[in-house]
C-alpha cells in the first residue's frame, strides 16, 4: 500500500510461497517410509467422522477478500454507500452542484437568447426554447459524474480495507489526481466527438444533399457502428481512472493499465456495468419522477411556449439531477472500483496485499 492509499502492483514476493506434495504430508527432503504398508484407521458406525474446518475468506470492509461474484459487486456497491455515506453521499453532491449550479446559470441564459431569437421565426420552432438547457445540463452532469467516478474510487478502495475516509481526507488524497482524471475525460470526449463526426457524418451529409434512401442506410449503419464502438472503448477504458487514483498513473498508462486488467473479461466487465448502469437508471428515474411532475405543472401553469415556464423547468431538473446523481453516482463508482479490484485480485493476487495490509495496519473500531 503507497502512502496514499494506492493499490501497488504485488510482486512475486507478495505470493504464498509454492510448495511441493509428498506422500503422507511428509516434507519433500524426507524419504519415504520402508517397511508393510499402512492400514487405515477403521472407524465404527457410532463413531463420528473428523470434521475439516472450513476455509473462509477475510473480511475487513465491504467485500471478502478473494476474487469476487456478481452478487459480490453489486452488494459491495451498496455497502460502500452505505458504509460512508458522509463520503460517498456527501462529496458526490458537493460535486455535483459545483458543476450544475453554474450550468443552471447558463442553461437560464440560453433560454432566454433562444426564446429572443425564436419569436422572430414563428410559433411553429417554439418547441425548441428548452432543448439548449438541456444538452448544456447533460454536458455538465457528464463532467461532473466522470470525475466523481474517478474520486469516489478512494473512497471505495478505503472501504475494502474497512476504513471511513472523510471529505477532506479523500480530497487530500485524490486532488493530485484531478488533472489527469480531467486529461482523461477531455481525451475520451474528443474520441467521441471524432467518432461521432466519422460515422455519422456521412449519412446527415446525404440527408442534407436530399438524398433521403441512401442517407437513411447509412445513418442507421453508422448508428449500430457508432454504439459498437462506444461500448468497446469504454469498456476497455473503464479501469483507467481507478488505475489513476489508485496507482497514481497519468492519463496513458492509465489507459495501457486498463487495457492490460480488462483483457479476458470484456464481456464479464461490460455486462457488470450495463447491469448496474440500468439498475441505477431505474432508481435515478424513481428519485427524478417528483420533479418531472413538478416540471409538467409549471409548465401547464405558465405555458408550454413561455420563456418563465421554461426557466422554471430548467431550474427543477437540475435539481433533479443534483439528487439523482448524488444516490446513484457513487454507487456506480463503487460498481467500477470493486471490479478493478476484482481484476487485479485475479491477476496480481492483491487480495494478498491487502489481507496483509488488513492485518499488520487495521482499520480503527469505529
Amino acid at each position: 500500500m503507497t502512502a496514499t492509499g494506492g493499490f501497488p502492483a504485488p510482486g512475486p514476493q507478495d505470493r504464498e510461497p509454492a510448495t511441493s506434495w509428498s506422500p503422507a504430508g511428509l516434507p519433500p527432503s524426507t524419504p519415504p517410509p520402508t517397511g508393510p504398508p499402512m492400514q487405515p484407521p477403521s472407524y465404527s458406525r457410532q463413531a463420528p467422522l473428523p470434521q475439516i474446518p472450513m476455509l473462509t475468506a477475510h473480511k475487513p470492509g465491504i467485500v471478502a477478500l478473494r476474487p469476487l461474484q456478481l452478487g459480490d459487486i453489486l452488494d459491495g456497491a451498496v455497502r460502500s454507500v452505505r458504509f460512508n455515506p458522509k463520503s460517498m453521499v456527501g462529496l458526490s453532491a458537493i460535486v455535483l452542484a459545483a458543476f450544475l449550479v453554474p450550468s443552471a446559470a447558463i442553461g437560464v441564459g440560453a433560454t432566454h437568447l433562444v426564446v429572443r431569437a425564436l419569436s422572430r421565426v414563428g410559433p411553429e420552432f417554439q418547441s425548441l426554447v428548452g432543448i439548449p438547457s438541456s444538452l448544456i445540463q447533460m454536458f455538465f452532469t457528464e463532467l461532473a459524474t466522470t470525475l466523481l467516478s474517478g474520486v469516489l474510487v478512494y473512497v471505495v478502495g478505503q472501504a475494502v480495507l474497512g476504513r471511513k475516509p472523510d471529505v477532506g481526507q479523500t480530497w487530500q488524497a485524490t486532488r493530485g489526481r484531478v488533472p489527469a482524471l480531467l486529461g482523461l475525460i477531455l481525451l475520451t470526449l474528443m474520441f467521441s466527438l471524432l467518432a461521432t463526426a466519422l460515422l455519422i457524418g456521412p449519412g446527415v451529409a446525404l440527408l442534407i444533399n436530399n438524398d433521403i434512401a441512401a442517407g437513411l442506410l447509412l445513418l442507421l449503419l453508422g448508428i449500430a457502428g457508432l454504439v459498437a464502438v462506444s461500448l468497446f472503448v469504454t469498456t476497455k477504458i473503464s479501469l483507467a481512472g481507478p488505475a489513476i487514483v489508485l496507482e497514481g498513473h497519468g492519463v496513458l498508462a492509465g489507459l495501457r493499465r486498463s487495457f492490460g486488467l480488462t483483457k479476458g473479461a470484456f464481456w464479464r466487465i461490460l455486462g457488470i456495468t450495463l447491469l448496474a448502469g440500468l439498475l441505477a437508471g431505474v432508481a435515478a428515474y424513481l428519485l427524478e419522477l417528483p420533479f418531472q411532475v413538478a416540471g409538467l405543472a409549471i409548465m401547464a401553469i405558465a405555458g408550454q411556449d413561455t420563456e418563465s415556464g421554461q426557466i422554471g423547468v430548467t431550474l427543477v431538473s437540475h435539481l433533479s439531477a443534483l439528487l439523482a446523481g448524488a444516490i446513484t453516482t457513487p454507487f456506480l463508482a463503487a460498481v467500477t472500483g470493486l471490479l478493478y479490484i476484482d481484476r487485479r485480485m485475479r491477476l496480481e493476487a492483491l487480495d494478498v496485499v491487502l489481507l496483509r495490509e488488513a492485518q499488520t495496519n487495521p482499520a480503527p473500531k469505529v
